[in-house]
């Protein structure tokens, strides 16, 4: 079938950018179709029937490994990609099979190293729901942890799963899966359908770890594993079931969490000053709240005169790199550079720096403005006169990501700040620029390709954070958090922080402090029960002393459902039963605070 064939026209960076904020006060859609008529991938093909999935592939295919910012960093083998992917994409074609369609476009986009890339649409939700259903629509009730003494051991095994009737228990050392070593077994292992592309080997390590106990639904796995305490292992036998995505919720790598974008308070005992920021919105007023509140926080940590302070980042959806560039100012008295970007040029076809200034964070106005002095496409780290002056353990892990990696780096430079973690960040740091989509399909059956468009550089030019081609990125930690049995039991039973009394750990020891006795908890929260529930749960938790306690519960996005406490409640154990049958089967997080405590917790609604 014929497709639509228009001009090309070459435009800068600069130019597409102006465009796309020349044409602000009209429709998405008039946007849209203005921006691929100006011909930003070449020569395009609209196919909006079913039989046009090879031009409308040919098409992404082409543009992304032309505009697509790490190609050569991460040394993609664009025609063996081609290869792999083209022929899955024409068979679907010819059987109208839109299903295929789409698996083959996440097999596609899976095969490159990046958490940045996606394929979106909200009219092909129905098709992605089906075919992760198909994939790993069934459980074995099953997730893993690598120690580092080299075992692989089960850090869940869910109550009547598969797994628990075959014998299985948590810390359950794992010898053997389908006959081979479960290292060479899990190598094998898809990440097809993990939250975020994994760009680092670790990161992939963490996604086949939680993938090996889930397959497509009545699937047998064989398992060699070996119980706590005993002498002999066993081998058994199992068949996924419909667990309603519980062991995938329940380890999930989304970074998202629930609560105020910054979180700040005093930990007890030892003074020291607790920031947990979880974005850097890149909206202009929520911009300024996230700065404002952020500043608040340091400004108290100075007056309360503490020691030293925990930046905690572990779950950071990223956002504005002038926001990051703006909050890593208050660590530092010199301005120093963040980054330099660079984009693909059509003209010379090279990456080449943005050719005119870039705003930087005003804090006087809570705005943005332009430093003529900065050299083209770079940002800098501004002094925000309010400076902390105390070192500061940095928090990361694989569920921050863009932006949110960038203060971690900027800190991390400074001589008395540690990374201190059990993982690295997620090494994807590209420039995400929403011109950039390419659209395979126009609404209502829209269909796009989301990837990054620029890199950032150091003052060498050298990319930062981006994984290479070895799968090596990210903020790495300087001090790596063991992970042996006792800490997957602090961990997984008892719902402990280990990385955070870690961090105060390394403070302690960074100030000569001596060891000090863990904080009493104000509140100490139980697991919910059950989990996961089918309608009634029950939560409950102990106070040390009389506080304002208040409880609320979250949809996965952060969004309330409804708050059940809040006002001042005596010591003592209280309780809370809830029939949640109303709400759509899911992840949800219930959150306690009171004023010395801010505690989320996970369950699951089949």
């Amino acid at each position: 079938m014929p497709g639509f064939k228009v001009k090309r026209f070459n435009f800068t960076v600069y130019q597409y950018q102006a465009i796309y904020s020349l044409t602000a006060k009209i429709s998405t859609m008039k946007k849209i179709i203005l921006l691929i008529l100006l011909g930003i991938s070449g020569t395009v093909k609209l196919y909006p029937q079913v039989n046009g999935f090879v031009a409308a592939y040919d098409s992404m295919h082409q543009r992304f490994r032309v505009y697509y910012a790490f190609g050569e960093w991460k040394a993609v083998d664009w025609d063996a990609l081609n290869n792999k992917i083209k022929p899955k994409i024409a068979a679907a074609g010819l059987a109208y099979d839109t299903n295929a369609f789409y698996l083959a476009l996440r097999e596609y986009v899976a095969s490159v190293p990046d958490g940045h890339l996606s394929v979106r649409g909200a009219g092909w939700d129905d098709h992605k729901a089906y075919a992760r259903y198909q994939q790993i629509g069934g459980s074995y009730g099953f997730a893993l942890i690598g120690l580092d003494d080299s075992r692989i051991v089960a850090r869940l095994v869910n109550p009547e799963s598969p797994a628990a009737l075959a014998g299985m228990q948590f810390g359950a050392e794992i010898e053997e899966v389908n006959d081979k070593p479960v290292k060479e077994a899990l190598d094998t292992v898809s990440v097809l359908w993990a939250e975020a592309n994994p760009a680092t080997r670790e990161c992939k390590t963490l996604n086949q770890y939680r993938f090996i106990g889930r397959a497509p639904i009545g699937k047998s796995i064989k398992v060699k594993y070996r119980n706590r305490g005993a002498s002999e292992p066993s081998t058994v036998t199992m068949v996924a079931v419909d667990d309603k995505y519980a062991s995938f919720d329940q380890t999930s790598l989304l970074p998202i969490e629930p609560g105020p974008t910054v979180m700040q308070r005093i930990l007890q005992p030892g003074g020291y000053g607790y920031i947990r920021l979880t974005s850097e919105p890149g909206d202009s007023a929520e911009m300024a709240q996230v700065y404002t509140a952020f500043r608040q926080a340091i400004s108290a940590f100075n007056t309360a005169g503490a020691p030293g302070m925990i930046l905690d980042m572990r779950v950071n959806t990223g956002g504005a790199d002038i926001l990051s560039a703006a909050l890593s100012g208050f660590f530092t008295t010199d301005t120093t550079l963040y980054e330099f970007q660079s984009y693909y040029n059509p003209g010379s076809g090279q990456f080449e720096l943005y050719p005119l200034p870039r705003r930087h964070f005003n804090p006087a106005t809570l705005g943005t403005y332009i430093n003529p002095k900065y050299p083209n496409g770079s940002i800098f780290i501004e002094p925000q006169g309010l400076y902390f002056s105390k070192p500061v353990m940095i928090l990361v892990g694989p569920r921050e990501i863009s932006s949110g990696e960038g203060i971690p780096m900027a800190l991390q430079r400074l001589p008395e700040n540690k990374v201190v973690s059990f993982y690295g960040s997620n090494g994807s740091f590209g420039m995400m620029e929403s011109w950039s989509y390419h659209y395979l399909y126009l609404p209502p059956n829209d269909l796009y390709l989301r990837f990054p468009v620029g890199r950032s550089q150091d003052e060498n030019m050298k990319i930062q954070l981006d994984s290479d081609s070895t799968m090596l990125g990210g903020v790495i930690p300087d001090v790596r958090v063991p992970v042996n049995d006792t800490v997957i039991d602090q961990l997984f039973i008892d719902s402990a922080d280990v990385e955070l009394n870690y961090a105060i750990r390394e403070l302690n020891s960074m100030l000569g402090i001596g060891e000090q006795s863990p904080p009493a908890a104000g509140v100490i929260v139980e697991d919910i029960f059950p989990n996961p529930a089918h309608s009634m749960v029950t939560i409950s938790y102990r106070l040390a002393h009389q506080a304002i306690v208040s409880l609320s519960v979250y949809d996965l996005h952060g969004k309330p459902i409804r708050c059940f406490v809040d006002e001042p409640q005596q010591a003592g154990r209280h309780t809370i039963k809830w029939n949640a049958e109303s709400l759509k089967p899911g992840v949800y997080f219930y959150r306690i605070r009171t004023g010395e405590d801010d505690i989320s917790r996970k369950f699951i609604l089949l």
